[in-house]
């Protein structure tokens, strides 16, 4: 008798150490998926943070050429409307120019929403890569690249119909002057 209840006892004692080890071992498997869990969100984190630090240089930096640049062009055509003021006024025939002035200012027009559009898939990428899916923040940043590229080839346009077209305008008109 002393015998079974030895062997039922050491029995229990070695189902009952099995149980508590199997257990244990479940708990930290259980601790290194949370734990790979946690890391693989971290590393979502971080790249979501450098994505943002990165877009956000990049914006400021454009944002300032933008800037500089755009005021160049709009103070072109305030001081060549300017002119044609002074020219009209004094009797002149500016309507080539005033035509050429409108279109020169769809022109600016253009260039601020190409770039508008740069910028807001710019946000849009960022976006994807902090929240959605990373196919989504790819088409994002390759739409706000194909933007940029327009509002560049805009602004080269500006440049160069300014030297060209607006230049010829005012010496036409004034040749008028001279006769």
């Amino acid at each position: 008798m002393r015998r079974r209840i030895l062997l039922v006892s050491l029995a229990f004692l070695l189902v009952s150490s099995l149980t508590v080890f199997a257990q244990s071992a479940n708990q930290q498997a259980g601790t290194s998926n949370s734990e790979t869990t946690s890391g693989q969100q971290g590393s979502d984190s971080q790249k979501c943070s450098d994505v943002t630090r990165k877009v956000s240089l990049v914006t400021e930096r454009y944002n300032q050429s933008q800037d500089k640049y755009m005021n160049a062009f709009q103070n072109i055509y305030e001081n060549i409307e300017k002119l044609a003021l002074k020219f009209k006024a004094n009797g002149y025939d500016t309507t080539e120019l005033e035509k050429h002035m409108a279109e020169y200012n769809n022109m600016i027009q253009n260039t601020n929403r190409y770039y508008n559009e740069f910028r807001t898939g710019l946000d849009n990428s960022k976006q994807g890569v902090c929240g959605n899916s990373e196919a989504d923040a790819v088409q994002q940043f390759n739409s706000a690249r194909t933007q940029l590229m327009n509002c560049k080839n805009e602004m080269l346009k500006l440049r160069t119909y300014a030297q060209d077209t607006l230049r010829q305008d005012l010496l036409n008109l004034r040749e008028q002057i001279a006769e």
